[in-house]
């Protein structure tokens, strides 16, 4: 007879007790293959049980594959192979195959440096300037759920069934009536909805790249683009960014290496950075891209979050050729968990763009793109977008205060945003200084920032770290910036 006890007071069924402790008799070996358990009925009387009991335990053996019953035979431990193992002669390792071909393992490296970018907190909390998403606490959630509520009490069918690959098309009419107010002249046949402009950045290179193809981008640059580019198989030409977004003298002599698949640019409030390049260089770097038949690629991801002086229009405003293919997001302004963006360009473009999609995705989040429609049609995202105006120039203003305040000159530099979220901030004192060691010890000193070298697709000739401001309020910016002060500082510099 093997050995089990049932405790009657514990909270857990007397049947599981029972699956349990059969399970732990073959684990350990007690129990081995091809023995056979006692009846039903035997058991029961032994355990002081209802033999219905002991019947649901075995049944739940026999479904996990412990035992072995037939009607009218008796229940035995069946032969299994060590746990981990799916026959005799398998390793007890992942199989060659997960590590994938060449790209996807060094797509595995980017993410795992990614995911373990930041070391542990320091006892005594930090603030964390290394984020970058909306804040979770400006969002408009409750006009979001209402939104959500009437929709489908109202067209529940035709939003929660598959739908329009290319976009809830009232959603479509809705952003392309807010890009013409920012001078881009599109129709709803020329929107494309993605699950936020990560994706329309991933469905762009899958159209427009082939392995090997080299593409134009400004360094530093977003860094999530870098692993995604490298993943699609591209090779990165790296062309610096000066005091007004990239250098295009530096542009014009990459274009004449070869052909390019594309430019990739961040003109507006640019990630890392915060710089915003001004009209005329804009004109140039379209100029530049359409004589040499080059499309660019315009990330607009910030656009709408301007704080200080005029509103410059977007490079797509001034496209007459069809060469610049516009991503757009609100999942940065809203909030984080609203994958919503879109690509706007010539409707050609679009329709080949929608075969890649169509492929992978049946159909977008519909019942989220149908939200956002109406908070846009009903004007609720115009009063949020105020609202979380005052709240972000606010806290730029209080960083850039702060910073001029405390932080030695002599020692860094500092961009100067119009909008957006993010800054750089450059080691210049006469000492070196490597940037792990000063991104560690700025940890230390209880400030978390992104470290530079993210940003980079090749080697990084700077000491450098970003700093944003999207989950922070005034006071803890200002807290943020002493403690930064007093670290810089502490180095010789």
């Amino acid at each position: 007879m093997i050995l089990l006890s049932i405790d009657p007071k514990s909270k857990t069924p007397a049947y599981r007790q029972i699956e349990v402790g059969i399970r732990k008799l073959t684990d350990d070996g007690t129990l081995k293959s091809g023995e056979r358990l006692p009846s039903t009925r035997l058991l029961a009387q032994k355990l002081g049980v209802d033999r219905t009991t002991v019947v649901r335990a075995y049944q739940e053996l026999w479904a996990s594959g412990v035992v072995e019953s037939r009607p009218g035979s008796y229940t035995t431990i069946r032969h299994r192979l060590p746990p981990g193992r799916t026959s005799p002669s398998a390793p007890a390792q992942p199989a060659k195959w997960v590590e994938g071909p060449p790209r996807s393992k060094r797509l595995y490296e980017d993410f795992t440096l990614l995911r373990g970018k930041h070391r542990p907190a320091p006892a005594g909390g930090v603030v964390d300037f290394s984020g970058l998403s909306a804040d979770r606490g400006l969002c408009p959630a409750r006009d979001f759920l209402r939104a959500l509520k009437v929709l489908v009490g109202e067209k529940g069918r035709e939003i929660l069934d598959y739908g329009d690959p290319q976009g809830y098309l009232p959603l479509r009419e809705a952003v392309a009536r807010r890009m013409r107010t920012h001078g881009v002249r599109v129709d709803a046949d020329e929107i494309l909805i993605t699950g936020g402009a990560q994706q329309a950045l991933d469905l762009i290179l899958r159209w427009l790249g082939s392995p090997g193809d080299p593409v134009i981008v400004e360094t530093p640059t977003y860094g999530l683009a870098v692993p995604l580019m490298r993943f699609h198989g591209l090779t990165m030409r790296s062309v610096p960014l000066g005091p007004e977004g990239m250098d295009l003298d530096v542009f014009e002599k990459t274009l004449k290496r070869g052909k390019s698949a594309m430019v990739y640019t961040i003109p507006t409030f640019h990630n890392p950075t915060g710089l915003t390049m001004p009209p005329a260089a804009r004109e140039r770097l379209l100029g530049l891209c359409e004589r040499a038949g080059v499309p660019l690629v315009e990330d607009g991801f910030e656009e709408e979050l301007k704080y200080f002086g005029k509103a410059i229009l977007p490079i797509k405003a001034l496209d007459g050729s069809g060469a610049v293919l516009y991503l757009g997001t609100l999942s940065k302004v809203v909030f984080p968990g609203l994958r919503i963006g879109w690509i706007a360009a010539h409707r050609e473009a679009i329709q080949r763009l929608l075969a890649v999609l169509r492929f992978s995705c049946l159909s977008g989040n519909i019942p989220a793109q149908a939200a956002v429609a109406r908070l846009l049609e009903r004007g609720e995202y115009e009063h949020y977008l105020r609202r979380v105006h005052t709240a972000y120039r606010r806290r730029m203003e209080t960083l850039l205060q702060a910073m001029k305040a405390h932080l030695p000159q002599d020692r860094v530099e500092w961009t100067t945003p119009a909008g957006g979220y993010t800054l750089w901030v450059r080691w210049t004192g006469r000492r070196p200084v490597d940037e792990e060691t000063l991104v560690a010890r700025l940890l230390d000193g209880g400030v978390r920032v992104s470290p530079g070298r993210f940003y980079f697709p090749g080697p990084v000739t700077e000491t450098a770290f970003r700093v944003s401001i999207s989950n922070l309020d005034e006071a803890a910016i200002g807290e943020g910036i002493v403690r930064m002060a007093r670290v810089l500082n502490g180095i010789r510099g």
